[in-house]
């Protein structure tokens, strides 16, 4: 029989898998980092290619937080002006948007007070996808960070994106934001070692003990994926489909090569 029909094909290589992601080194990082971020507020910023695991960190990082001392703001910016930004963020707050700006910062700045004082909750805003911020946008978060001259720090704000990111951050234009930053990750791919490893962790998590990609696939693999978990799962799935088609009972280099070209790798 071909090698998926001893198991669930869709319990493999799916993302996020908490139990397993968890364990990959740069995630690790990540958390790490975002629990000092938690506990003592301010700017984060987390960056890596695209298929990273930037979401996936930020997802399991939210995840661990007491829901009753913190609220979670996320923010999924695809287009748009500063004020549809604004907008997304007094709707996370449960606000009717104000219709314009100077009203809206001030109506989310006495919503995030609100929360801090009343409640006893800590907003963290996490802006997904923030390299596709326009300037005007970004300039507009280093407001909401202040708060007359108050020195508490009632927002945290996470910044999740791609490298360009780093590179509008580090213009002129952004220093204010860019000051404030005090906890920052760049995610890399995995390593040749790390790469074996979430193998092994994924196909056991299915049920499977015994490796299926043998040590020339696993090398490919790496060459092909560069370590980006997004595309290793890619192309774990789609290699494990067509072996199970040629009825193979592990993935060869030769297999790994037609799958790269089919998953467009």
């Amino acid at each position: 029989m071909g090698i998926l029909f001893r198991f669930q094909e869709d319990a493999l290589f799916r993302q996020p898998r908490r139990q397993t992601t968890v364990r990959l080194p740069g995630l690790n990082q990540v958390k790490t980092r975002l629990e000092f971020l938690a506990q003592h507020h301010g700017v984060g910023l987390v960056t890596g290619e695209v298929g990273a695991g930037k979401s996936t960190a930020a997802r399991v990082f939210t995840a661990t937080l007491n829901s009753s001392l913190y609220k979670i703001l996320y923010v999924h910016f695809s287009s748009g002006s500063a004020l549809d930004l604004l907008r997304q963020i007094a709707l996370e707050l449960d606000l009717e948007p104000a219709h314009f700006r100077g009203d809206l910062v001030r109506q989310i700045a006495g919503a995030v007070v609100r929360l801090n004082q009343s409640k006893k909750q800590h907003p963290i805003l996490i802006c997904d996808e923030a390299h596709l911020l326009p300037h005007p946008a970004l300039e507009q978060l280093p407001l909401l960070l202040n708060f007359d001259m108050d020195s508490s720090r009632y927002l945290t704000l996470l910044l999740v994106g791609q490298p360009l990111l780093r590179r509008t951050l580090s213009l002129q234009m952004h220093e204010a934001l860019r000051q404030r930053i005090g906890v920052q990750y760049h995610l890399e791919g995995l390593t040749r070692e790390e790469l074996d490893a979430y193998l092994a962790q994924q196909l056991k998590a299915a049920g499977v003990s015994q490796p299926l990609f043998d040590d020339t696939a696993r090398q490919g693999m790496y060459q092909a994926t560069k370590g980006i978990p997004r595309k290793i799962n890619k192309l774990a799935m789609t290699a494990l489909r067509l072996a199970a088609a040629s009825k193979s009972q592990t993935v060869s280099e030769a297999i790994l090569l037609d799958a790269a070209a089919e998953a467009m790798l």
